[in-house]
């Protein structure tokens, strides 16, 4: 194993073009699997990767990213609410879908009271 994967990552490098880009983990709101890729999907921008989304997560290996479906990695901070009755998560302006069997989950990762 790399020494750098010993840490716990607080960014990554992301390819654009021919030039990587330091992006913080918590500018990340989601990544989708799409068939071979997975989409990295940032406030602003979107990359694309060839990886499996078990693999990005197994890398990630971070507490604040949460599996949403079965080709949904969510960062939990970016969510600002959770809807168990419509399946939905919110995050800023975007509607995200989640699968029933992630309810749990999700729910395990909501200090309430």
């Amino acid at each position: 194993m790399n020494s750098y994967n010993t840490q716990l990552m607080d960014h990554l490098f992301l390819r654009e073009g021919t030039t990587y880009v330091k992006i913080p983990l918590q500018d990340i709101h989601y990544i989708q699997a799409d068939g071979n890729y997975a989409y990295i999907q940032t406030r602003d921008k979107r990359f694309a990767i060839k990886r499996s989304l078990a693999t990005i997560a197994d890398e990630l290996n971070s507490e604040q990213f949460v599996r949403a479906s079965r080709g949904l990695l969510v960062n939990f901070q970016q969510v600002s609410s959770v809807s168990f009755a419509d399946g939905v998560l919110q995050l800023a302006d975007q509607q995200l879908k989640m699968g029933k069997a992630y309810h749990a989950d999700i729910k395990s990762r909501m200090p309430r009271l």
